[in-house]
């Protein structure tokens, strides 16, 4: 059996729009237990211009009583918003890492096509200078009418982790979204693969299984560990990354990406 470590999961109950309940939380992590998950990494919602430090202790005090609860390892970060207020933010020492490495989950508003959003790549600058790896959460949902591997490729350059949503690789958000997501494991541009849990039941969970039966057939075994454990562990581990490589029809190879 697979093993896997979820380093994108909303499975803290009642601090943003993940779990409801401690009972949602509790029924989640026995169904990631019996999928075969061995390490989550609670990554709540983070949202510049909204935070101090009495919500930033209360999300980690519930991030504490989910650790002593859990039949298996919870990790404790974070998925920041890169909005308006995110550069100002940086310097409150108010976005978590993932535990406590170099890297952090962050993420745009996927309501809005990345070309709109027009300081995009500033946000990702200062991150680098400030020393952090920026992990871009659901990268396949940014893309509304398909994708620009120029901004892409620049992320790249930048030094980004790019992570995938295992709802995208299965279709639970269209055929666009799928589309994306499985043309950028094609093509050697994902480094890790997500839950993004919400819910104990329902599209959003923390199962990981289906998926990654679905990657495996698509890229090989081996390259569906990397992105489903190895990578995560490593991640946490404040490691470098591994890079996948597959044959790709785009214009380089995985492997020569870093």
């Amino acid at each position: 059996m697979a093993k896997f470590i979820d380093i994108h999961s909303h499975i803290a109950w009642g601090i943003d729009d993940g779990m409801p309940s401690i009972e949602d939380a509790q029924s989640s992590l026995e169904a990631a237990r019996n999928d075969g998950f061995v390490g989550i990494c609670s990554t709540p919602h983070f949202i510049p211009g909204q935070l101090d430090v009495s919500i930033y202790n209360e999300i980690v005090s519930r991030q504490m009583e989910l650790k002593e609860m859990s039949p298996i390892p919870i990790y404790c970060g974070g998925e920041v918003m890169m909005n308006s207020e995110f550069i100002d933010g940086l310097d409150l020492d108010l976005y978590p890492t993932l535990n406590g490495s170099r890297y952090m989950l962050v993420e745009y508003n996927v309501l809005r096509d990345i070309h709109s959003i027009d300081y995009r790549d500033d946000c990702l600058y200062e991150l680098k200078v400030k020393g952090f790896v920026p992990v871009l959460a659901h990268i396949e949902r940014y893309f509304h009418s398909g994708l620009d591997y120029s901004i892409i490729d620049n992320w790249i350059d930048m030094g980004c982790v790019l992570q995938i949503n295992r709802t995208s690789i299965l279709g639970m958000h269209g055929k666009t979204i799928q589309s994306n997501a499985l043309s950028l494991l094609d093509d050697g541009y994902c480094d890790v693969i997500g839950t993004d849990t919400h819910r104990a039941s329902g599209h959003r969970i923390s199962k990981l299984s289906d998926a990654y039966s679905v990657v495996s057939k698509r890229i090989g075994s081996e390259n569906a560990d990397i992105l489903f454990f190895e990578n995560p562990k490593r991640i946490l581990s404040d490691m470098d990354i591994l890079n996948v490589e597959v044959v790709k029809k785009k214009k380089r190879f995985s492997f020569f990406r870093r």
